[in-house]
């Protein structure tokens, strides 16, 4: 694969904090995510291009791989248990993989706080031009890319500051047509994004040519 210094990106845009958005990526396309301060997490979310019933499963990538670090050299899997990405480059290699995003429903349960900013929301927005909407998906369908949550030996489970640092990035290489949702997450009411919001690099990559 050719250096970052060697390509050409597709796109190259900054999403703001808090911020969204949603493409097509074509098979053998790139998609780089860019911490660019460091101790920012991104919701990915992913479908079929041919049949969005069919989208990104946390359970069948973390089954397949027979782990829950997915990171560099692991593929990840749809729920009809296709390949959907090939994960490439992964400088952290701290991701979660259990799933999930926030949504103002949860928020208020476990803050009390009513109508807060969400991926959710972020996925609906960016999704729409798709015609899908909040229950086109579901907990399983999104990588939690940067994301810390540990699992403490009394069986606590927590969402702790992220451990990217300025700079750090993941990239994965396409394996179908997909839709595409990322939501540069506006969690501010526990330490997903450290407690500030902080923008996110995205870049698309042409398919890489093969042998003649």
């Amino acid at each position: 694969m050719a250096s970052t210094e060697q390509r050409s990106a597709l796109r190259d845009e900054i999403v703001p904090p808090g911020g969204h958005l949603g493409l097509e990526v074509a098979n053998g396309q790139r998609v780089r995510l860019t911490d660019i301060e460091g101790g920012q997490v991104p919701d990915f979310f992913s479908f079929n291009r041919a049949d969005p019933r069919e989208k990104l499963s946390m359970f069948f990538s973390r089954a397949v791989n027979l782990t829950w670090k997915l990171t560099a050299g692991h593929t990840l899997y749809s729920d009809g248990a296709n390949p959907m990405w090939m994960i490439e480059q992964d400088t952290l290699g701290d991701n979660y993989s259990g799933g999930g995003y926030c949504n103002p429903r949860i928020n208020f349960v476990r803050y009390n706080i009513p109508d807060t900013p969400s991926c959710e929301a972020n996925a609906v927005a960016s999704l729409a031009p798709w015609g899908l909407d909040r229950y086109s998906y579901n907990p399983d369908t999104v990588f939690n890319v940067f994301m810390n949550v540990a699992y403490d030996p009394d069986g606590r489970w927590e969402i702790r500051d992220p451990k990217g640092r300025a700079g750090d990035y993941l990239e994965m290489r396409a394996l179908m047509d997909q839709i595409v949702a990322i939501s540069n997450c506006p969690q501010l009411l526990n330490r997903v994004n450290g407690g500030r919001l902080k923008p996110l690099r995205f870049q698309l990559f042409a398919a890489e040519a093969g042998p003649a």
